[in-house]
């Protein structure tokens, strides 16, 4: 599983990646992108004015591809992860240079039956179910009626915090709508699959017209449900994986015991390691230290997120604080850093997974476990440079690269926790420099500019010869050490290679493989 594909994370990512340059530039918003008509296709546009997004998109799973032939993703990630449904699985295969004798590379975990089951699941709920949710919730979020015009075995939107529709559907909202609009969905609902009527189309229409009653329910979410229905028809067609977290082959590969135990051992396990990096028990103290204490010991036991999330939204720490020298990142920010990873941690455990966080930004808790990890040999550090470098590619040249270094990319993949640290050392450096090989451009003018590099170097070490063997050595010195004189004049230009590709790949951000 990889950390940048949470929906959180790729709707975060996406904001940045669509920020208007000036004031000239129409950049739809979310909930405005999904519109299709004869004359409005706002997302394919932006796609195409703004290939950045792909180009991002393609240096992530590429990177993770590095590593893991098989990627997975939850339901939740696919289904409200507006990478995957902005691009769709046509694209993504294409990104990853997939052809003929490639298999799925994709792998859906989901609780459902099938992977259009899921969907319902994530997006639909019933009357009931809410009613039950909103009289067991903390009273600072807790409806203050949870009256509804339709009936407890009727359906309705389900309350979540939704990053394709850009919006977090409450449960009052679920709960307030028009008697006619329980009374339609359950009807469509019973109708699907007929006269080609599909699951995707009923949400996205029940979608726009809860949150847009005044816009054309036809039309509002037409690509979203494009797009879903896209993906669950690249599952029936094997162009991508799903399973059942609930089947008992699954669970016996999972080798899990539930979500929450490995939550809480990842939490037992990564709070320390949060206090110690910042000092938390003794050179920090004040209010301030006492707070983040105090909330990262109340996150630790809730492995439910959304109560965790609430749970820092309530402290009265700053959203966002700069560490200066002797002075910790005492913010709300550090602590959905921390449970993020946590989270993620924990959940890939649970499905049999390892957990990659590409490109990880310096000081974020991903390099700080990361670090911590390498020295047992528990992680692998790649530098972040490689991801831009592999998102650059043109899809056949990525095909072209991962043929071509197939040794090296398999000598990667079998790391593991049993791996010596020198081998992970090793296949991490090898997989580094061929990526930085395969991306490298010829141009008559670095070529020109090399050629005079090496006329001055060869020079220089001629001069340093004769003068060695003329003036310093002078014909005393003895065997051993004019040899070795030899050897390394004679080197000098490899070093120079290396020193050029150690800069090449040097980069604040990481890419860090979680082994155990």
């Amino acid at each position: 599983m990889i950390t940048n594909f949470d929906s959180t994370e790729q709707k975060k990512r996406w904001l940045e990646l669509t920020k208007p340059t000036s004031s000239n530039d129409e950049i739809p918003d979310i909930s405005d992108m999904w519109i299709r008509n004869s004359t409005c296709r706002p997302c394919e546009r932006l796609l195409n004015d703004r290939t950045e997004i792909a180009t991002y998109f393609a240096g992530i799973i590429r990177t993770a591809f590095m590593y893991c032939r098989k990627i997975m993703l939850s339901d939740a990630q696919l289904f409200d992860g507006l990478f995957f449904l902005a691009l769709g699985p046509t694209t993504v295969n294409g990104i990853l240079g997939k052809s003929y004798k490639d298999g799925p590379v994709i792998i859906v975990s989901g609780r459902q039956n099938t992977l259009e089951e899921c969907l319902k699941a994530f997006t639909i709920s019933t009357v009931g179910a809410v009613q039950d949710a909103a009289s067991h919730a903390d009273e600072s979020i807790r409806p203050s009626s949870t009256y509804c015009a339709g009936t407890a075995s009727q359906h309705t939107i389900r309350p979540l915090e939704y990053c394709a529709f850009d919006h977090t559907v409450t449960r009052a909202e679920a709960l307030g709508l028009s008697k006619s609009f329980y009374d339609t969905l359950d009807d469509r609902l019973a109708h699907v699959g007929e006269n080609g009527l599909t699951m995707s189309t009923v949400i996205a229409q029940t979608y726009a017209a809860a949150l847009h009653p005044d816009g054309d329910e036809q039309e509002y979410y037409r690509f979203l449900a494009q797009r879903w229905q896209e993906w669950i028809d690249a599952e029936k067609q094997g162009l991508i994986l799903y399973e059942n977290q609930n089947d008992e082959r699954v669970r016996q590969r999972a080798n899990s015991d539930g979500f929450t135990p490995w939550f809480e051992r990842y939490a037992q396990q990564y709070a320390p390691m949060l206090a110690k990096r910042y000092h938390l028990d003794s050179k920090t103290s004040g209010t301030q230290c006492s707070i983040f204490t105090a909330a990262l010991t109340a996150i630790s036991s809730m492995p439910k997120r959304s109560d965790a999330f609430m749970c820092i939204n309530r402290t009265k720490l700053p959203e966002h604080c700069v560490a200066d020298a002797g002075q910790a990142p005492l913010s709300k920010t550090m602590l959905r850093d921390w449970y993020q990873f946590v989270y993620q941690r924990a959940l890939a455990r649970h499905l049999g997974a390892y957990l990659i966080a590409v490109d990880a930004p310096p000081n974020s808790f991903e390099q700080i476990a990361g670090s911590a990890g390498k020295t047992d040999g528990s992680s692998l550090m790649l530098a972040g440079v490689i991801t831009k470098q592999l998102g650059d590619m043109p899809f056949n040249r990525f095909s072209t690269f991962c043929y071509e270094s197939r040794s090296t990319i398999e000598r990667w993949r079998r790391c593991d926790p049993s791996t010596p640290k020198r081998e992970q050392r090793l296949s991490t450096r090898n997989v580094a420099y061929s990526v930085q090989q395969a991306s490298e451009e010829r141009s008559l003018m670095d070529d020109g500019k090399n050629i005079l590099f090496g006329a001055g170097l060869a020079a220089l070490l001629a001069l340093l010869t004769a003068l060695s063997d003329n003036v310093w050595l002078n014909g005393n010195a003895p065997i051993w050490l004019i040899v070795f004189v030899a050897w390394l004049l004679g080197m000098v230009p490899n070093f120079v290679d290396v020193l050029k590709w150690i800069r090449g790949v040097r980069s604040s951000s990481k890419t860090v493989v979680y082994l155990a």
